[in-house]
């Protein structure tokens, strides 16, 4: 009987032993994790110390580039108006001009009874037929 109850103390002692030893274990990683969270805690912080600077210096930067785009906002609409009328002024001068070079091959139309004009006119058309000849 007493060896027994010597072999359950021993056994206890065993299971004791081997949960002290897990524990122990546990707290040597723990106090592990603790020191690496406590080097990283102070590098962010000795981080966020020197980048605060860096943070002013980013947003002032940050506004003047807000500004300049609200300026160049500002001169691309100014610059597309001003393609617009570019654009409206060429195709008036297209049209005046087609109107021109029609009246100026088709001398028909000319309401002058004149004989000077009736020359000039037919010199107008054998021009315009040369002229049309080039370019093709």
């Amino acid at each position: 009987m007493i060896w027994i109850a010597i072999a359950i103390q021993i056994i206890l002692s065993a299971g004791l032993l081997w949960a002290s030893w897990q524990v122990w274990m546990l707290r040597k990683a723990l106090k592990a994790t603790v020191l690496t969270v406590d080097g990283w805690t102070r590098a962010c912080e000795n981080g966020l110390q020197g980048s605060s600077p860096s943070l002013d210096v980013a947003r002032d930067g940050i506004g003047t580039a807000r500004k300049q785009y609200q300026t160049l906002q500002t001169q691309s609409v100014k610059i597309r108006k001003l393609v617009s009328v570019f654009g409206r002024g060429v195709s008036f001068v297209s049209s005046r001009w087609k109107q021109v070079r029609q009246a100026w091959s088709n001398p028909s139309n000319n309401k002058s009874n004149n004989k000077s004009s009736s020359k000039s006119s037919g010199s107008r058309l054998s021009r315009s037929k040369n002229n049309v000849k080039r370019r093709r």
